[in-house]
């Protein structure tokens, strides 16, 4: 019984508010013309409010230039590991040319994955080198 009196209370409710809509929205206008108005008479709450404002403003300038050196960055070391694969690619090549052979695509794969894993340490990415495809360690 209480949902039927709930449910008739509402659309009285709604068909008031279509009638007399002008009247909460003027109430509302009000509502907040008051508001604005007692926070804005206190300067001290209003420059408080705009120095949050200006903090939040700065922090998403710092986050956003600490993202664009993080992107740089990894762009960069991903330029050098590419450079590096290409070197090692091409001295390869060279040397399967001079015994008068040629790279197979599982060869070039895993001569990507190893200088993938091990850029960052030259001398074990030589030693690994020299030791899968029979080169001279130099």
């Amino acid at each position: 019984m209480k949902w039927l009196a709930i449910k008739t209370a509402l659309k009285k409710g709604w068909v008031w508010i279509k009638a007399h809509a002008w009247l909460p929205i003027m109430a509302l206008l009000v509502i907040v013309g008051l508001l604005l108005y007692a926070l804005t008479r206190n300067a001290a709450f209003m420059s408080a409010v705009i120095d949050a404002f200006e903090g939040q403003r700065e922090s998403y300038k710092k986050e956003m230039e600490t993202l664009n050196d993080i992107h740089k960055k990894e762009a960069e070391e991903k330029k050098k590991v590419l450079e590096a694969y290409n070197e090692n690619l091409k001295a390869l090549e060279e040397e399967y040319a001079g015994r008068n052979e040629s790279l197979s695509s599982e060869k070039k794969k895993e001569l990507k994955k190893l200088i993938d894993e091990s850029y960052n340490n030259p001398e074990k990415l030589s030693r690994e080198l020299a030791r899968l495809y029979g080169l001279e360690h130099g």
